[in-house]
């Protein structure tokens, strides 16, 4: 079902294998780093498109790790938050939207971060370009892209152009995410899987990230996720948190 969500996006805006696989490249950066991640080899965009396929147009190194795993998230009032150690992470915007299957009648190019991430946005009353960090749910590359998209980061059919030559490493490009690795390198247990993100965005937020992928000055943060198929019904759910 995701490589049918990629195939109509490569349809529809001339995306290509290569762009899809700058995705994976920029998450290998960052695992190298993470002694727990799965997959800690840097691979390079020609490694991804000579992996073997799937389901067309998606290759192996466009799917995600299969682990076990789990994460917990404490929330607490302002004021118990305030006798804590740790720099504090307050959520300032929330979003969740479904997206149905519509009788048939479906644009495989779009997730329901379309509605989660501007409802998310508006009560946090900051736009995309503010996001200094981003976590975005990645099972497949071309779920990143297609939700990068969504939530705004970039025009819809542009996510090809704006995931390329490193423009998500951090460090390097202008939107880092996943500094953990991720699901493409780190893991991905199950549904715990988005947890991860709201997880990896509060450590970037702490200034706790590896040293190596820390953003600088990371005063503000999204988590994005999506729960069920792109290529079917599902559902997105945008975070945005920010440093006190």
């Amino acid at each position: 079902m995701y490589a049918m969500a990629a195939m109509r996006h490569m349809h529809e805006y001339g995306t290509t294998s290569e762009q899809l696989a700058w995705i994976k490249v920029a998450a290998s950066h960052h695992a190298q780093h993470n002694p727990h991640a799965m997959l800690r080899d840097v691979v390079t965009v020609e490694d991804v498109v000579n992996s073997p396929m799937i389901a067309d147009p998606l290759h192996r190194l466009d799917c995600c790790v299969i682990s076990d795993g789990g994460g917990a998230i404490i929330m607490t009032t302002p004021e118990i938050a305030k006798s804590l150690k740790r720099p504090l992470v307050k959520l300032i915007g929330a979003g969740e939207a479904p997206k149905h299957q519509m009788g048939g009648k479906v644009d495989l190019t779009y997730s329901g971060g379309r509605w989660s991430g501007p409802l998310a946005f508006a009560e946090a009353g900051v736009k995309p370009s503010d996001i200094k960090y981003a976590s975005i749910y990645d099972s497949f590359t071309i779920t990143v892209l297609m939700q990068l998209e969504d939530l705004g980061f970039c025009e819809k059919g542009q996510g090809g152009r704006f995931v390329s030559d490193g423009n998500l490493i951090s460090g390097v490009g202008k939107l880092p995410f996943n500094t953990d690795g991720g699901g493409l390198c780190n893991n991905h247990p199950s549904n715990r899987g988005g947890l991860t993100k709201v997880l990896e965005a509060v450590r970037q937020l702490r200034g706790e990230a590896h040293p190596a992928v820390q953003v600088k000055n990371c005063d503000l943060a999204l988590a994005h996720g999506t729960g069920g198929s792109l290529g079917t019904r599902h559902a997105g759910a945008t975070v945005i948190m920010e440093r006190e």
